[in-house]
């Protein structure tokens, strides 16, 4: 486990890497409704949300389907600790997995 944290914390210092830990106390936030993905992409191409799961995938192109759940991850993001929160607690854990 200790190299799983170590990775993590190695893996947040790249520059399009974000990492939040979600607290087990977190508020109620949309998260535990099932994964999405929520795919941007460059200039006039609209953005996606990929939906998958046992059977296979969809994805919601429609702008207010896509806006749903682009609102859906503010609030998980609101919910989690924050960057510096969650890397802070992520180094505990790898410094106390050494003792």
């Amino acid at each position: 486990m200790r190299e799983q944290l170590r990775r993590l914390l190695d893996t947040a210092e790249l520059p399009d890497v974000t990492i939040q830990v979600m607290p087990l106390n977190a508020t109620p936030h949309p998260g535990t409704a099932g994964p999405f993905s929520l795919i941007g992409f460059p200039g006039p191409v609209p953005d996606v949300v990929l939906l998958e799961n046992l059977i296979g995938a969809s994805y919601v192109e429609d702008a207010d389907g896509v806006k749903t759940f682009a609102g859906a991850f503010e609030r998980i993001v609101a919910a989690a600790l924050s960057t510096d929160d969650s890397l802070a607690l992520i180094a505990r854990m790898e410094e106390e997995s050494r003792t």
